[in-house]
């Protein structure tokens, strides 16, 4: 602490300031060189990067083109690729033979050039198959209904067998008002009343 006051003091008094002043000028000088130089370096590298760079390619989105619409744009942007049959899709029902569904990798991913692309299409055998795959559904989903609609009508034809089988029910299983009153007054019945007289 006593070190930090005497250099306080020796600064403070005039020879202080002036070197003070100096010190602060040679640091503003170091600072705007380092400044200068870490600026330097940060515009070589982007310069490095943006070489690197120059030629990458972002990938379109190229479905719904045909394949001769698909092989003149990849060859003129030098893009390897191939052609594959994508898998039957009930999505797919209803889209054009030998048009692009999708790629791999995904639009709009950066790609340098000479890079490798899967173009995914639809052929006429998988147009068929995914039209079956549609026409099964529906049917399956018809049957289902159907079989719902049964089971519905069935649930209710037993209801209403259910509830005129209750209606028809023999009065010994449904209490009379009549019947009620006498068990309430007499807890013995009639011809219990016979049998204890006699």
């Amino acid at each position: 602490m006593d070190k930090l006051i005497k250099t306080v003091d020796k600064l403070t008094d005039s020879k202080g300031i002036s070197k003070l002043g100096k010190t602060l000028n040679k640091t503003l000088d170091i600072a705007g060189n380092v400044i200068n130089s870490t600026a330097e370096v940060a515009n070589h590298q982007l310069d490095e990067r943006n070489k690197r760079h120059l030629d990458d390619i972002k990938l379109p989105d190229i479905s719904g083109l045909n394949l001769d619409q698909t092989r003149e744009l990849f060859d003129s942007m030098n893009i390897r690729y191939a052609f594959l049959t994508v898998a039957p899709d009930i999505k797919l029902a209803a889209s054009k033979v030998d048009t692009v569904i999708k790629t791999f990798p995904k639009p709009k991913t950066v790609l340098k050039k000479g890079s490798f692309v899967k173009i995914y299409y639809l052929d006429a055998t998988t147009l068929e198959q995914s039209q079956d795959i549609l026409k099964n559904y529906i049917e399956l989903k018809k049957s289902r209904k159907e079989s719902a609609k049964g089971f519905v009508n069935k649930i209710g034809h037993g209801t209403m067998t259910g509830a005129k089988g209750i209606l028809k029910a023999p009065k010994k299983l449904i209490p009379h008002s009549k019947h009620s009153k006498k068990s309430k007054t007499t807890d013995v019945e009639p011809s219990e009343k016979s049998d204890m007289e006699g």
